[in-house]
């Protein structure tokens, strides 16, 4: 650090650089992450609530589940459709606060790339495993867990580490509980998620970064 004879502190060319680049780096995340805070928090509700639907079918209605054991895929269908268009709704009234001109819609449009990409990839990768059978249909729910899960996970990495967090969490709350609790796995995946609820509403307003 150089000082000048008023004894301003002046940036080294090094440090100007840094800060810029800091700079940079920070604005073009908030294009990319606007709204997200809600949509984390939106998305760990829903989640929540599906897998308590889910559990709430197969206890209080085990003859029709027994009969209908693909239910839970347009129940999850339903429930989560809401999220989809909140998601959309937020992402974008975030987006035009922070910057309403055309670097803010490139920067939506790329993200919604991403996340139609991950929605794609969930749904070819049981595919090419061969699970879209009645054999393996069990199954694919923990491939469209991983893949979703593992999405969230790439775009904390690249742009804010809540998001990542979220993903992992997410993982944990859907994994563990359906390779150790079994028939109420639903249950203890939905009490998870409102954990990871509580967790992320706690760190957002310790660090303030909404």
């Amino acid at each position: 650090m150089v000082q000048d004879s008023d004894d301003t502190a002046v940036l080294s060319p090094d440090e100007g650089w840094e800060t810029v680049h800091a700079t940079v780096h920070g604005a073009r995340s908030a294009f990319y992450t606007a709204g997200s805070t809600a949509i984390l928090l939106m998305w760990a509700g829903i989640i929540s609530i599906a897998y308590l639907a889910q559990y709430a079918v197969a206890t209080f209605a085990a003859d029709f589940a027994d009969k209908n054991p693909w239910y839970p895929g347009p129940l999850w269908a339903i429930i989560t459709f809401p999220g989809v268009i909140g998601s959309m709704v937020i992402g974008t009234r975030a987006g035009n606060a922070l910057s309403p001109g055309r670097t803010m819609q490139s920067a939506g449009i790329r993200v919604f790339a991403y996340w139609i990409t991950v929605m794609v990839a969930a749904g070819l990768l049981p595919g090419a495993a061969g699970l879209w059978n009645e054999s393996g249909a069990e199954k694919i729910p923990f491939v469209l867990l991983g893949v979703f899960a593992l999405g969230y996970v790439l775009f904390g990495i690249l742009n804010r580490t809540v998001i990542a967090v979220f993903g992992v969490g997410m993982a944990v709350a859907f994994y563990v509980p359906h390779y150790v609790s079994d028939d109420v796995a639903p249950a203890v995946s939905g009490i998870a998620m409102l954990v990871l609820l509580a967790i992320i509403a706690m760190w957002v307003r310790r660090t303030g970064e909404w």
